[in-house]
């Protein structure tokens, strides 16, 4: 059992995510404003029914207020949400649930007896925005410079980036989330707590390459100035001092100039190169349509305009009932976590140190749709076809 200290901690965190005062919830609770304080302070454990009561009105379950191997993870005092309008309401609401996943995350790992460990770019100071200003290096420039040295370090050549969530994670640290209902003109946000590393949100309504796209945006944050964060958001214009650093480093990432040139000489040997050429090398890519397009404009492979003219002769709106439309909003499959993450908490359930309805609650899902995840999860597929458990708790292979 946790003490009555750690429980007035974690109150009083909830309440502070909650902005609320300590009279509000005293006047919500039909108690004293001093006992919500003597309860915050420890001097005072709440009754059960006094607990219940909390987690309503501070919007926290009883679970997380009483478990052990609870992770507080606030996110660096730097990191600003905003405040006064509709939209900053719903990114503060997005920014706790993702705050409470990469807590979680710790958590599972815990279970298993793993520490986190600091990433390989973690220690990579060189494009940090204090250096960048004294050098008087343009923060174009040297996103195009990070994002090429970065390539290197992680043996791309000029070849398109993919599987980017597991390249990000283990090279990065990254903590990298899918969420639901964010606002629609927010792509992504990146917070750092020093308990869990960086945590990147993408908003998963959006199309999966521009979702390529702003987690690698999010990545040049990282690498520029992981503590204050960021709020990738359409309204802020990507010409601000503090967005040209990532949006040139995720352009020339998933864009290398060397390799795009490639690609588009080889696609060009037929003669002519059409929109069905370019909507390949986009696939190949793994960009939008007109991200390539503006990308070869940039490297005057092609002519200026040439998307603006494309645009022009695109289908009508009356004849897109007898075609595919391709350019709406998918959602991505699945529950929005990490692999790594799901398979953790499947291995803490095999091992019963959690129990189903936890299980669910770390999945953040219903109880039905755990038990099918674990269905899906729990094994380890052998090339023989025979199966193995997925356990993080085992020994280690690297040990005789």
């Amino acid at each position: 059992m946790i003490s009555s200290q750690q429980l007035g901690e974690r109150l009083a965190d909830a309440r502070k995510r909650a902005k609320l005062t300590q009279a509000q919830v005293a006047d919500r609770l039909g108690l004293a404003r001093t006992t919500v304080v003597a309860i915050e302070k420890g001097e005072r454990r709440p009754s059960n029914a006094d607990l219940v009561k909390l987690s309503d009105v501070l919007a926290i379950s009883v679970h997380d207020l009483l478990r052990e191997g609870h992770v507080r993870a606030e996110p660096s005092p730097r990191f600003r949400v905003g405040s006064g309008n509709k939209m900053a309401a719903g990114i503060a609401e997005a920014v706790e649930r993702l705050r409470a996943h990469g807590a979680r995350y710790v958590e599972l790992e815990r279970l298993h007896g793993l520490r986190r460990a600091p990433a390989p770019l973690e220690t990579l100071q060189t494009y940090r925005v204090d250096l960048i200003d004294e050098s008087g290096l343009d923060p174009r420039l040297a996103g195009e410079e990070a994002a090429r040295a970065l390539r290197g370090m992680l043996g791309l050549g000029d070849e398109p980036a993919l599987a980017l969530d597991d390249r990000f994670e283990s090279e990065a640290g990254l903590r990298i989330f899918y969420l639901d209902h964010l606002p629609p003109k927010v792509s992504a946000f990146l917070i750092w707590s020093d308990d869990v590393g960086a945590s990147v949100a993408i908003n998963r309504a959006h199309p999966p390459e521009r979702q390529r796209w702003s987690l690698a945006h999010e990545l040049g944050h990282f690498l520029r100035d992981r503590e204050a964060g960021d709020i990738l958001d359409e309204d802020v214009s990507l010409r601000h001092v503090s967005e040209i650093f990532p949006e040139s480093f995720a352009k020339e990432f998933l864009l290398p100039a060397a390799g795009v040139q490639k690609r588009f000489t080889e696609r060009c040997r037929s003669g002519k190169f059409t929109p069905v050429d370019l909507s390949a090398l986009a696939r190949a890519f793994e960009v939008s349509f007109q991200a390539m397009a503006l990308r070869l404009e940039e490297l005057r492979l092609l002519p200026s305009g040439s998307y603006e003219k494309i645009v022009r002769g695109k289908l009508r709106p009356q004849d897109l009932g007898r075609h595919q439309r391709t350019d709406e909003p998918r959602a991505t499959p699945g529950l929005g976590l990490p692999d790594r993450y799901i398979k953790l908490a499947v291995s803490a359930y095999d091992q019963e140190l959690l129990s189903e309805s936890e299980f669910a609650e770390y999945l953040a899902t219903d109880v039905a749709t755990a038990r099918a995840v674990y269905q899906a999860k729990h094994r380890i597929l052998l090339d023989d076809g025979s199966q193995i458990p997925v356990d993080f708790s085992g020994a280690d292979l690297r040990t005789a």
